[in-house]
């Protein structure tokens, strides 16, 4: 799983959308998505900032209605190393903003 997390995460750092395409499939609104989707949302966050903050206003407003269904601590800290990089990657795109594709 870890390896698969980090061939996503290469790729999507020059094919995100079809990375996204794939990763969104199997993130559905009520059901608690695997550890390692969480975790590779989080890495290509950080791995292409300026593909990836588009993407997150639909991510959180499907990620923040699940955060009470995580239970287990392995998940509660999943959701939050995922919510960290998301704030990591905003910080990093407002301080580039001149380099902003959009």
């Amino acid at each position: 799983q870890e390896a698969a997390s980090a061939v996503l995460v290469s790729v999507g750092r020059r094919f995100l959308n079809k990375v996204m395409e794939e990763i969104l499939g199997k993130f559905q609104p009520g059901i608690l998505p695997h550890p390692f989707v969480l975790r590779t949302f989080g890495d290509l966050a950080a791995a292409n900032v300026f593909g990836m903050v588009p993407f997150l206003n639909s991510i959180l407003g499907t990620l923040l209605p699940m955060l009470g269904m995580a239970k287990a601590d392995s998940m509660k800290c999943e959701f939050c190393y995922a919510l960290q990089r998301f704030s990591e990657s905003i910080q990093e795109y407002l301080a580039n903003l001149a380099e902003a594709p959009d």
